[in-house]
């Protein structure tokens, strides 16, 4: 499915770019050039794990691949458990090994509570996200199998209701749950949405998803803004969270103009290897994000407008050639 290959890869080069930007803001003064070319920036990209999960709803809820138990998970959390593992170890040596070069000394309740949180590193919570959607997968196709198309549709609707709820209440700490096993009940509805998109006819027109795309870019942007202004960067960053009230929007509309894309990238065969490679440059690409911001070619090393891009397309090009050469290695590929 080409649209689908194609979104992947887009969407992991968002994921860079994001992750490249969102250097800016949080290190950047607020409301100078560069933090608002890093917040607009970043805003653009903020679809990019919206549209990961509706692609994995899109092809695991099929209905027509009703595995037992036992091979489903096999199957699928075979592959997820092995770089779960592998790069968990991983990211806790790559802390160890930074904090040694800048000399200090990093403590076991650091190790622990990265483990405990879900997120040894800022970005290994998606694959333990993940996990549990893949772990209850089975159980949504016979929800899919037994429901009518409109009461998928009001599923769907219910659940963001309560998800977006969920993300602004707790990124206002009015209530908090820690617990990282339940992250994955907030992206049920894009799970959800992703198989229901992909199995319908999209009834909006082209012109009309981009202005929803672009109107919900521009509310990120400002919303981030003007929240922080008034009550500091991290109740702003609620615009930022992938179920936020402006998020949501723009990644539902992203993902059905996606839909449409229907010619591969560049050719078929490239366009499928890259698409089977981007879980790998999703989690060795912030290794060359750092290494490129230490040697003072990253995004806060200069003008934004063109560090930003720049960066992003460099680490994003050598993810991918170094996780190419872990394809070809036989036993390797396994983590990736």
């Amino acid at each position: 499915m080409i649209w689908l290959n194609n979104s992947r890869i887009v969407a992991m080069f968002a994921v860079v770019f994001l992750h490249s930007a969102g250097l800016v803001v949080l290190y950047s003064p607020i409301g100078t050039e560069n933090w608002w070319l890093g917040n607009i920036y970043d805003s653009f990209a903020r679809w990019c794990v919206p549209v990961f999960v509706m692609i994995s709803g899109a092809l695991l809820l099929d209905t027509t691949k009703m595995e037992d138990l036992k091979s489903f998970y096999i199957k699928r959390l075979s592959k997820i458990m092995i770089p779960i593992m592998f790069w968990t170890v991983f990211f806790l040596l790559w802390v160890v090994l930074k904090k040694s070069l800048k000399g200090e000394i990093i403590e076991a309740g650091d190790i622990t509570n990265r483990l405990l949180s879900g997120a040894p590193y800022f970005h290994l919570w998606f694959l333990y996200m993940i996990f549990f959607l893949y772990l209850f997968t089975p159980f949504f196709r016979k929800i899919i199998s037994n429901s009518s198309r409109f009461e998928i549709l009001v599923l769907i609707l219910f659940t963001f209701i309560i998800s977006a709820l969920n993300a602004f209440i707790a990124k206002f700490e009015l209530s908090q749950s820690s617990l990282f096993i339940n992250w994955f009940l907030t992206y049920i509805p894009y799970f959800f949405l992703g198989y229901f998109i992909r199995t319908g006819q999209i009834h909006f027109k082209k012109p009309i998803l981009w202005i929803v795309f672009s109107l919900s870019v521009f509310s990120t942007a400002m919303g981030c803004y003007f929240v922080t202004k008034n009550q500091g960067l991290d109740a702003g960053l609620y615009f930022y969270h992938y179920l936020s009230i402006t998020v949501i929007p723009m990644s539902i509309a992203i993902f059905c103009l996606l839909k449409s894309w229907t010619k591969p990238i560049y050719n078929v065969q490239l366009t499928n290897k890259i698409s089977s490679l981007t879980l790998g440059i999703y989690l060795i690409h912030p290794i060359f994000l750092e290494i490129i911001q230490y040697t003072g070619y990253g995004p806060l090393s200069y003008n934004s407008l063109i560090s930003i891009p720049i960066a992003s397309v460099v680490v994003f090009c050598l993810s991918l050639g170094m996780v190419w050469v872990i394809n070809a290695i036989p036993y390797m590929r396994r983590i990736i």
